[in-house]
């Protein structure tokens, strides 16, 4: 969308999500960071020879090679980074082509996600998760092949929050649906892809709640068990209607009074 010239000559953009833990109607809001910078990456450890696992002396094992690269990884986060800075790495799959109990694989793929609430963090992230694989399959004797999936899945950049926007959509929602339901965010480790306008221009993203138990809407927005509470949609509409008015308001004034 970026690419076709969807933001056109926009000054500031607006997004929202709903969250299934705040009632139905209610707002989040946060300044600076909100959402996590986050990535997948795969790897695939190359051993040589398959081999009996009574004849490991004659083939290279991946098996041993992957599970120190894995614990290896690890120590990126609880040693490497600020533990302040909120980053994850996460190993979620491991797969071989060996399928009996007593034989070494040629090769074992794993792979995962990395998160960090900043995008610098994640350039770090992604640079020293190849260079621990790449050492440890060479300390095994083995070969590291590595896919980041940058075309089909790139990098999501942080969301950061406009602190100028952060005051100026405070000052709408309480107007609009009530400073009593109005409620300060929390930074999540999810990944967004609404970071990259902000990469272009100002933006501002907040969370709008759906949780009613009387209606079933208390589900996560991933499970096969999601429910939309509608009440909340002439809500989120009014609250998008007067963010883009008042804003465009604002702003002409600014300009005339500027001339």
């Amino acid at each position: 969308m970026i690419k076709d010239g969807a933001l056109g000559e926009s000054e500031a953009i607006f997004g929202m999500h709903v969250h299934t833990d705040l009632p139905t109607g209610e707002v989040e809001t946060i300044s600076g960071p909100a959402l996590a910078a986050t990535s997948i990456f795969s790897v695939r450890i190359s051993g040589k020879v398959l081999a009996s696992s009574s004849e490991t002396h004659s083939c290279v094992d991946p098996v041993l090679a992957a599970s120190s690269t894995i614990l290896a990884l690890q120590l990126i986060i609880s040693r490497e980074v600020d533990p302040l800075s909120s980053n994850v790495l996460s190993v979620t799959f491991m797969k071989s082509d060996a399928s009996e109990f007593d034989v070494t694989p040629t090769y074992v793929e794993f792979g995962g996600t990395m998160r960090s609430l900043t995008t610098d963090g994640m350039n770090l992230l992604i640079q020293r998760l190849k260079e621990v694989v790449e050492g440890e399959a060479e300390v095994h004797r083995c070969k590291a092949d590595i896919d980041m999936h940058e075309e089909s899945h790139p990098m999501y950049p942080a969301t950061v929050n406009d602190h100028k926007l952060h005051e100026y959509t405070e000052k709408v929602l309480k107007l609009v649906i009530g400073p009593e339901k109005v409620k300060p965010g929390e930074k999540v480790m999810a990944g967004e892809d609404f970071a990259f306008y902000q990469q272009k221009i100002p933006g501002y993203y907040l969370a709008i709640g759906i949780k009613n138990e009387e209606i079933g809407s208390v589900h996560s927005v991933h499970s096969p068990y999601f429910f939309l509470d509608e009440n909340v949609l002439p809500v989120g509409s009014a609250v998008f209607a007067a963010l883009a008015e008042m804003y465009l308001l604002e702003h002409q004034n600014q300009t005339k009074s500027g001339d």
